[in-house]
């Protein structure tokens, strides 16, 4: 049994220091390291580890809010700090252990022997959740396409470690992007292979296949309605932009509406041009049309943003959706992602009712 770690620290001798100590032990391997907490969420959800070892400390956002936000299935968390202080915060988020720096090998081999428990008793399911959660965060874009004028990112969160949300992000020529946030209905394992499947079909479409964003979506409607025969449908928003000059060509089928903000804080809507996929295999889907300005910025969700409803039972809502935003204007498109992900967190922490996906676009002035 190999155990896959993250490093996560914002000081970097004391990741050195702890690196020489686990390099030294056979079935111990490194697969990721991290300065903040938001790098290492990305690092995280890249690689996938069984544990991650976390500073409390660390400028933005702590190690524990970090383990806080962690979706299904989360690694194992062994904290590690200077302060003792932190050991109760530290227990609060079920941490596999905590280690006081200086880190001793004696200590870390203590830690190890733990981990190595936990992960003997994992279950086969546990395991094969593991498993595909892996490989379904491996099929999601890791960067976003060069769009000269244009800043994006996207961010998705599954509430049961394998999802049904999805988003795309490729070029499709020198000047031409496609990016698309898509919500399978359902949650779990069979969302997830539907969801996968689907975002390959779209890839695939938006690539070879010529047309517009209109006969995109259209031709992937209708294979949706002969493969799934209504019993798995998906709600989807997909974009063409054309950097050079700005232009968004836009289409909803059935999704939440797009929203647009512009630099001065002025609301629009692209609310749904046709039926969720999958349903109707005649359906017609017009497109929206926007040409982005500077500092503009539009925004696509899963209904796990708006629907997350916190303990006292109020729903998280597009009124608050917008708070944000505004608040954030400025910000880029990965701070923005993280900052409604977060948002949402803090309205409702406990374990997410839904998948949650953020994908964000921001006409680029050079002033961010």
């Amino acid at each position: 049994m190999t155990i896959r770690t993250v490093l996560v620290d914002d000081e970097q001798p004391a990741r050195d220091r702890l690196r020489q100590l686990l390099v030294e032990i056979d079935d111990v391997v490194i697969v990721g390291e991290a300065g903040d907490a938001i790098d290492a969420r990305d690092t995280i959800a890249a690689t996938r580890p069984d544990v991650v070892f976390l500073d409390i400390e660390m400028p933005q956002v702590s190690g524990t809010a970090l383990a806080h936000s962690l979706p299904e299935p989360r690694p194992f968390i062994v904290f590690a700090t200077a302060f003792d202080q932190y050991a109760v915060d530290a227990f609060a988020v079920d941490a596999t252990d905590y280690l006081v720096k200086p880190i001793t090998r004696a200590r870390l081999a203590g830690t190890l022997a733990r981990v190595r428990e936990r992960l003997s008793g994992r279950s086969d399911l546990e395991r094969d959740l593991a498993a595909a959660s892996a490989a379904q965060a491996a099929l999601l874009p890791r960067s976003m396409p060069a769009m000269p004028g244009f800043d994006a990112a996207a961010l998705t969160r599954p509430a049961r470690g394998v999802g049904g949300d999805f988003f795309i992000a490729q070029a499709l020529t020198d000047q031409r992007v496609a990016l698309a946030l898509g919500d399978v209905a359902g949650k779990g394992v069979p969302a997830g292979l539907v969801a996968s499947s689907l975002q390959a079909r779209i890839e695939a479409v938006a690539r070879y296949g010529a047309g517009t964003a209109t006969d995109v979506v259209t031709s992937i409607n209708r294979t949706l309605c002969i493969t799934s025969d209504g019993a798995r449908f998906a709600t989807l928003t997909y974009l063409e932009v054309n950097a050079p000059s700005g232009d968004v060509t836009l289409v909803n089928a059935g999704h939440l509406p797009a929203l647009l903000v512009s630099r001065d804080a002025a609301a629009r809507y692209f609310v749904s041009t046709g039926p969720a996929l999958g349903l109707l295999p005649e359906a017609t889907f017009p497109a929206h049309h926007v040409t982005m300005q500077d500092g503009e910025m539009l925004v696509l969700i899963s209904d796990g943003v708006t629907e997350a409803f916190s303990a006292e039972g109020e729903e998280y809502g597009d009124a608050r959706l917008l708070e944000v935003v505004m608040a954030q204007g400025a910000s880029s498109a990965a701070l923005m992602c993280q900052a409604i992900v977060d948002d949402v967190r803090c309205h409702a922490p406990g374990p997410p009712g839904d998948d949650l996906t953020v994908l964000v676009l921001k006409r680029s002035d050079g002033s961010t």
